[in-house]
């Protein structure tokens, strides 16, 4: 903190003890931090002569106080909304192929919040998935999505079960019904949680879909030649990874010439892996799996995927990790 108003460090020097309004950038005015709010610091600073020093973004949410159970004043709350993440929802069961990049996305986040799960088993699924797996009645109870491997979160929410599909829904409510615990991987900031989003988007909505064996073997029916299916998913996967390498590359760019962007090492400059790496590993690995060379047109992808080697929460999901069954 420093003795101008604009070098105040904190809420209680800012608000002057609650006896000065504070104007946030959406026009609402705080003299304490009220239940809901998020706070997000970053800083930097630097000596002309010196280098750089800070840290990138610190965020958490201010949550409400939990009523005690001996204030007879509150009104008693609904059970479900009362009870802790953890008391909630139980039992999670991940069922889906465990080579498929949603299945690995999803472990990643799961391994994030740091939340237990059991791989699910109730259908044979391997790398090379029939027609007759995929349209049977015990895929179809568990994804309702016919024709494609099945990627489904199950939990119990009280004495319910809930299954939930499609990968970002999944990782939605991870983020939204764990918010407290373990790892974010979707910033708070808008620009950063927009960023990681535009790279995501890029994977999830393009690249991985044309490269589903469900296309390949569709382009390979109609044209009578096995190779073009092949050939049309590399070149997929090409034109996707150097759209990510772009922004990707931009980011870190800016950051190295000493922009105001965050610093860290991951694919949004973040110094902790974001829902953006989380897609990237498992794409990445497809890419070479399918004979893609990565090294000659998306360089800054390759040094930031050496990060996940070293890092927990990819570690355990790799598919060198698979359990036995």
């Amino acid at each position: 903190s420093g003795k101008e108003q604009h070098n105040f460090g904190s809420m209680l020097e800012l608000s002057w003890k609650g006896s000065r309004e504070v104007k946030l950038d959406d026009g609402e005015v705080r003299k304490f931090l009220k239940d809901g709010d998020a706070v997000i610091m970053k800083g930097w600073c630097q000596r002309e002569g010196s280098g750089r020093v800070g840290f990138g973004q610190c965020s958490a949410r201010i949550l409400p106080a939990i009523p005690f159970p001996y204030d007879s004043s509150k009104e008693k709350e609904d059970e479900s909304t009362a009870m802790q993440p953890e008391e909630r929802y139980t039992n999670f069961k991940l069922y889906g192929s465990w080579w498929s990049s949603c299945s690995w996305t999803i472990r990643i986040a799961l391994a994030a919040k740091g939340i237990p799960y059991e791989y699910g088993t109730h259908i044979p699924i391997n790398i090379n998935l029939d027609e007759k797996a995929l349209t049977s009645d015990k895929h179809s109870s568990i994804n309702p999505m016919q024709q494609q491997a099945p990627t489904v979160l199950e939990f119990m929410d009280g004495v319910n079960v809930v299954r939930i599909s499609q990968s970002l829904a999944i990782i939605e409510f991870l983020e939204t019904a764990f918010d407290h615990r373990g790892g974010r991987l979707l910033p708070l900031d808008p620009v950063a949680r927009a960023k990681v989003k535009e790279i995501v988007e890029v994977i999830n909505s393009v690249t991985q879909q044309l490269q589903n064996s469900s296309v390949i073997g569709m382009i390979d029916s109609i044209s009578g030649k096995e190779v073009l299916g092949n050939e049309f998913r590399k070149q997929a996967i090409m034109s996707g990874l150097s759209s990510v390498e772009k922004i990707v590359a931009t980011i870190h760019s800016i950051n190295s010439n000493g922009g105001a962007s965050a610093a860290g090492p991951f694919a949004t400059g973040s110094f902790g892996p974001t829902l953006a790496d989380a897609c990237l590993a498992p794409q990445l690995y497809n890419a070479r799996r399918f004979g893609v060379d990565l090294g000659g047109f998306c360089p800054t992808l390759v040094e930031i995927e050496k990060k996940y080697n070293d890092h927990p929460w990819f570690q355990n999901a790799q598919t060198e990790a698979k359990p036995e069954q």
